[in-house]
């Protein structure tokens, strides 16, 4: 601790200092000084080359191309000048500049590409966005991935996450086959942050911080960047990394951009997929002083998957020398059949002005799930036979307005932001139905060591023996709102001719506020008790030929025809199917009598306020153009204050039970300097080293956050909030080091090592009376020793080490068709450590021993089990290999993923993980005449499935999801 203050306070006190004489200096950096504007653009095309770098020779003045192509020098030494302008994979200019004390000249600069054959410009379209997303990543100021604005613009994949997932040190999670959360670095989603045009993202989910980018489409967007390395001026609470996602904005001349795409889903045999996307934009009044660009993106796909989910135990096997062997304990046969739709709408606009502009933009995404789901559940521990069915509907969707303006004004350069964002998770009505056969097979034991796919056979089946157990209606809504304000000053300085820099500092205010509702009814008709209700919908409903005093519903009155004979690659069997429509009627003329369930509802309420003031102050300091030092700091501030409830059993309103609960708060204030280091060698002009010591933070879940206290009705199990839980911290260390050449193009291998402080994990134990866990824990009226569920700050640090390796090439120098060869390779392995907190009570002699029973006590084993972080995969492999001729394009990708930890347990033989992922897409373009295009998309070409597996159990699955092959052939117009 005391090491780690001491870093903070040496960092801060560096930075102060360099700060006070590097502004002084710098009062005096304009005597005898011009200033350059420009743009960079590639010669014959006209398009902007961003990252493009500017330096006058044997000088450390320069600058960069933004991400508009243009580029200021402030402090160019009066007089002839050779301005260097370089560009991986263009010809190196050596313009010959006059530059005039206290003038300002503007200049429009033209790079050749390589590869140019006489007067023709020859580069491809995939060509073209490797190069731009290797300048741009060489011209940051960090170690950051980019996905450029060329390779998501010329075929571009379904949504954001899937093209994130194509660089180094990312894994994707997926639902129904396609990419909706990342993971950088091995970090879980939830501690990474996601921001639009530097706009802070709200999480989407219902309890942590993870954003579905699912709702994102590629279309949308002008590129994607990663950082791994922060710097001050990011937001701290990203353990794994920072992705940020640039929206379209208008060029400089008119644009039209039409496409329209069919589909087709292997699974469902379905040929109803579409997306529809239309941009337009701009530039009016003056010059085009303002413009405008909307992007409209409609889709639907069907994106059903079939799941097979298995428990088992290991038992003694009398046939086998009583070796432990495998037996299965349940199983759950599923279909989802899932439609989902999405729309997206973005809207900028931008005002220049002198210096700078003024920038608007709107952002509107919504996703929405249509499903059913089909479960034929097999219990062998209890000889239970269930058919279960639901319908679901759930909308996603978030919206953002931002307001920026940045100005250059010689001196200095600024920008102020202000940002108001909201996020929706809503499940308005959710319907469950439930049929079971009791006593519906042999006994357990004579289904011992049977293998799963043999299970339903052994089952009676018997429908005449299923009748209608429950239904129940759940819906949610979780509600997110930000509001953001934040300042950047920066201030250039210049000592002599061979050190330049800057000095920047600002701050950011975030207010969020956040809740979520649940409510939960429902009723049984199993057993006698509900003649009542089994009578009125036997009286109401006539036409389901239900009659009056029924004992029980039997399955066949709500029997549905639908089957499919490739359910789970028809290895298992879907079973007896219901009615919808019928199970429907059924609920709506039950619904005045359904009971209120407390758990399900107020127990999982809360209501949260979060406010996060953070101020930073860092400089960048250029020695020549062989070392860039950028030390600095961030300090954070948070206040938080979350309530809900503390609920006791179960409640039903409707005969008469008070509602047993209590509101709950807690209020937490925190407060971290962070310091951060950054460094950057260049002893060649084709070698940059960059080495980073960076601290991020990650905080708790919502509902870690949250209050929420619960006892079971019967008080033998509670979930308990931990009011001292700390948010979390790390330490990381980068290295990364990149080398690049026309003819190599870029290769970079980076490393790094993070230290993690006060991760948290939930852990359970059981409630002694001397138990200091939760010192803080009351429970009324409850007595024994019941299951305490909480989360703790995990005393033990926790690591993680990665390598990442990556290389970018084209092979432009290659002879005739070669010529539109394009090579994207890159290959992490990681690795990481924890020890997960574990509690259990042991009883323990007493001493000196008594005369008289007790002689022993029960006593808290406070321990831990090594294992890796959750969602961390051993290695992870992308290939691309893409390929362009004249109006032809072609993009082969595969996937390589390692298995990931899924579930923990007290011992590893009963950790879940993954099974190793491998995946093959390819993607085809045909250019035609009058600006148009077709184009065809196959994913998962391999059929590949999802699995997850025991370690004890060997080769039988836990889970398969079969998502199947999809297509897509659309065309596209461009003006």
């Amino acid at each position: 601790m005391l090491k780690r203050f001491l870093l903070s306070a040496n960092a801060t006190r560096l930075t102060f200092v360099l700060s006070l004489g590097l502004l002084f200096a710098g009062s005096v950096w304009a005597q005898g000084t011009g200033r350059i504007t420009g743009t960079v653009r590639e010669k014959g095309t006209g398009d902007l080359l961003i990252g493009a770098n500017l330096i006058f020779q044997g000088t450390a003045i320069g600058s960069v191309t933004d991400l508009r192509g243009q580029f200021t020098i402030n402090g160019a030494p009066a007089g002839r000048r050779v301005l260097v302008v370089s560009y991986i994979g263009y010809r190196t200019l050596e313009l010959e500049v006059t530059v005039v004390a206290g003038d300002l000249r503007q200049l429009t600069i033209e790079m050749e590409w390589m590869g140019v054959v006489g007067e023709d410009v020859v580069i491809t379209a995939q060509a073209r966005g490797q190069l731009n997303a290797i300048n741009q990543q060489l011209s940051s100021n960090t170690i950051s991935n980019i996905v450029s604005s060329d390779r998501i613009q010329e075929i571009p994949d379904v949504n954001a996450a899937e093209s994130i997932g194509r660089l180094p040190g990312v894994s994707i999670q997926r639902s129904g086959g396609e990419a909706n959360r990342i993971a950088i670095r091995g970090l879980s989603p939830k501690y990474n942050t996601v921001t639009v045009n530097g706009v802070r993202v709200p999480s989407t989910g219902n309890n942590d911080r993870s954003v579905d980018l699912s709702l994102i489409s590629s279309n949308m967007l002008d590129g994607i960047e990663v950082t791994k390395a922060l710097t001050p001026d990011k937001d701290a609470d990203a353990l794994g990394g920072s992705v940020d996602l640039r929206l379209r904005t208008a060029p400089d001349k008119f644009l039209l951009d039409l496409q329209a795409q069919g589909g087709y889903t292997a699974l469902q045999r379905s040929y109803d997929n579409y997306k529809l996307v239309g941009t337009v934009s701009d530039r009016f009044l003056n010059g085009g002083r303002v413009g405008a660009i909307l992007t409209v993106n409609a889709d639907r796909y069907n994106r059903s998957a079939d799941q097979f989910s298995g428990s088992y135990s290991l038992q003694p096997n009398p046939q086998n020398n009583n070796e432990r062997e495998p037996t299965v304990n349940a199983l759950n046969l599923q279909e989802n059949a899932v439609n989902r739709e999405r729309l997206g709408l973005s809207l900028t606009t931008d005002l220049r002005i002198p210096g700078g502009r003024v920038t608007v933009n709107g952002f509107y995404n919504e996703i929405i799930n249509d499903w059913t789901q089909r479960r034929n559940e097999l219990n062998v521990s209890s000889i239970q036979h269930r058919y279960a069915f639901s319908d679901n509907r759930t909308k996603v969707w978030m919206s953002t307005i931002g307001v920026g303006v940045e100005q250059d004004l010689r001196w200095f350069s600024y920008d102020l932001g202000y940002s108001t964002v909201e996020s929706r998770n809503r499940a308005p009505e959710n319907f469950t139905w439930d049929f079971m056969e009791e006593s519906a097979g042999p006994p357990t034991v004579a289904m011992r060591f049977v293998p799963p796919d043999s299970v339903p056979s052994k089952f009676f089946n018997n429908l005449d023996n299923t009748f209608f157990n429950d239904m129940g209606i759940n819906s949610s809504v979780a509600r997110e709102d930000e509001t953001t304000w934040q300042a950047n000053l920066k201030i250039p300085f210049r000592l002599g001719r061979h050190i330049t820099g800057y000095v920047k500092g600002g701050g950011k205010m975030l207010e969020k506020n956040r809740s979520y509702d649940q409510e939960s009814i429902g009723v049984g008709l199993y057993y006698g008790g509900s003649m009542a209700l089994r009578n009125i919908i036997a009286q109401e409903l006539p036409e389901l030929g239900l009659a009056t005093q029924m004992q029980r519903f039997g399955l066949s009155y709500f029997q549905d025809e639908y089957t499919r004979s490739n359910f789970l690659a028809g290895r298992y069997p879907l079973g007896y199917t219901l009615n919808g429509n019928s199970l429907r009627k059924v609920t709506e003329v039950s619904r005045p009598y359904m009971l209120y369930f407390g758990q399900n509802s107020l127990g999982n309420d809360y209501e949260g306020y979060e406010r996060i003031t953070a101020g930073y102050a860092m400089m960048t300091i250029n020695v020549s153009r062989f070392l860039t030092f950028m030390p600095g700091f961030r300090y954070e501030e948070e206040h938080t204050r979350y309530s809900a409830k503390f609920v006791r059993g179960m409640e039903d309103r409707l005969v008469g039970f008070d509602v047993a609960y209590t509101d709950t708060s807690t209020t937490r204030r925190n407060s971290f300097l962070l310091p951060m280091l950054h460094l950057q060698i260049k002893p060649m002009k084709q070698v940059n080293l960059r080495l980073a010591y960076t601290e991020t933070l990650t905080r708790p879940d919502y509902r870690q956050f949250a209050p929420i206290t619960y006892i079971s009705r019967f008080g033998n199990w509670v979930t308990a909030p931990n009011t001292r839980l700390k948010t979390a911290n790390a330490r990381n260390y980068d290295a990364s080091l990149s080398i690049n050449q026309n003819h190599v193009g870029l290769f970079t291998v980076s490393g790094f090592y993070k230290e993690m402080d006060n991760m948290i994990w939930g852990v359970s134990f059981p409630k002694l009376p001397e138990q200091t866990i939760l010192p803080d824990l009351v429970l009324p009226g409850v007595t024994g020793a019941p299951t305490v569920n909480t989360s703790l700050n995990n005393q033990y640090l926790a690591t993680i080490t990665g390598v990442e390796f990556d290389w970018q090439t084209s092979f432009w120098y290659l002879p005739s068709l070669l010529k539109g060869l394009v090579l994207n390779v890159n290959h992490t392995l990681l690795e990481s450590e924890t020890k997960y907190p574990q509690i259990f009570s042991q009883q323990v002699p007493i001493l000196p021993r008594p005369r008289t029973p007790p002689f022993n006590r029960t006593v808290l084993v406070d321990t831990f089990r090594v294992g890796r972080m959750f969602d961390q995969p051993s290695s992870i492999t992308n290939v691309t290999v893409g390929y362009d001729f004249k109006g032809f394009s072609a993009r082969l990708s595969y996937l390589f993923q390692a298995d990931v930890l899924t579930g923990l347990a007290s011992t590893p033989a009963g950790d879940r993980f993954t099974a190793d992922y491998r995946r093959w897409d390819l993607a085809l373009k045909q250019r035609l005449p009058y600006n148009a295009q077709v184009y065809a998309n196959f994913n998962n070409l391999n059929n590949r499935a999802d699995r997850n597996f025991q370690s004890e159990i060997g080769a039988y699955p836990t889970f398969i999801e079969y998502y199947g092959f999809t297509m897509d052939v659309g065309v596209r117009f461009t003006f």
